[in-house]
């Protein structure tokens, strides 16, 4: 090997070395770098979930869900139809799938509840005037009101929708990170569109005109969009519609498989502007679990703020 080659492989051999040098110091840095990088990124995840009549007080179906939620792995979890359950026996519960802290609206009927990872704190119940109750609480920086509005009166919903509305304005400030979750029994226009050619309508109108009871038709008996309009206008979003341009059912699960007329979104996620640019999607979580653990299926919303 003559003399230039061999001063070349040196040359490179040096240079690499100190490449790898270099590479070895600056390392750690690059470390901390992307370590305080993702420290000032907190993520948090929400799932809300109509979990029929207290998974039906079934105890496998119970051990069903704390081993999906386990897997789900969420920070906040909010329930409509918490039938049957107190605040111990619930408590108890969310400790099971990681949540040390739950509070439950009221202990008969079809109470809401949360549960979280983190404290809740300033709740404040409301009841009066209520199909089955709103649950108030603050969770990490965010006001969380958690509903379950009326299934058999348009009327009634829209006055339910109103007084959530009215004890928002007395507990939040609408520049605030506000939530308002859980099965409305209400429609989006949003939806509109795809409820025109569902044939809902009149399946509505036929279930009035045989059960009285039922008036969950406007008063021109037609599709009601009131409720959720009157929280788009008070300053907050669908959080589904955010992320998707079509139809996609929340109601109901496989557990009632049925014509294109049964497909219907009432369970939602409303979120205020302060809260628009952090959520990074939402999606109504439908698997083999889901499928047939109640007859809703879950929404889940994942957030992101910056520390």
């Amino acid at each position: 090997m003559n003399s230039k080659v061999i001063r070349s492989a040196e040359s490179v051999l040096n240079h690499l070395s100190l490449f790898i040098l270099r590479l070895m110091v600056l390392m750690p840095f690059f470390f901390l770098y992307a370590f305080f990088r993702a420290e000032r990124v907190k993520r948090i995840s929400i799932i809300e979930y109509n979990v029929w009549n207290g998974f039906e007080s079934e105890t496998k179906r119970t051990h069903t869900f704390v081993k999906w939620a386990r897997k789900q792995n969420a920070d906040v979890i909010a329930f409509e139809e918490l039938n049957n359950f107190t605040q111990t026996s619930f408590s108890k519960l969310a400790k099971s799938w990681g949540h040390p802290y739950a509070v439950i609206v009221k202990e008969n009927g079809y109470p809401v509840g949360i549960t979280s990872r983190y404290p809740i704190s300033n709740v404040y119940r409301l009841i009066d005037g209520m199909h089955h109750g709103c649950l108030y609480a603050e969770i990490n920086g965010i006001n969380f009101f958690v509903v379950h509005f009326s299934p058999f009166s348009s009327t009634k919903r829209l006055q339910e929708a109103a007084s959530v509305i009215n004890v928002l304005r007395q507990k939040v400030k609408l520049e605030e990170k506000t939530i308002i979750l859980g099965d409305f029994n209400a429609f989006s226009p949003k939806d509109s569109l795809f409820y025109a050619n569902s044939g809902i309508r009149d399946s509505m109108y036929m279930a009035q005109q045989k059960n009285k009871v039922l008036k969950n038709l406007n008063d021109r008996n037609q599709l009601d969009y009131q409720v959720i309009r009157a929280f788009l206008q008070s300053g907050f979003y669908d959080s589904f519609s955010l992320f998707h341009k079509y139809f996609e059912e929340s109601y109901p699960s496989k557990v009632y498989p049925g014509p294109l007329s049964d497909k219907i979104r009432i369970d939602y996620m409303m979120i205020s502007e302060k809260l628009k640019a952090s959520c990074k999607s939402v999606e109504i979580v439908k698997d083999s679990v889901t499928d047939t653990l109640s007859d809703h299926y879950p929404v889940r919303a994942e957030f992101e703020f910056k520390k």
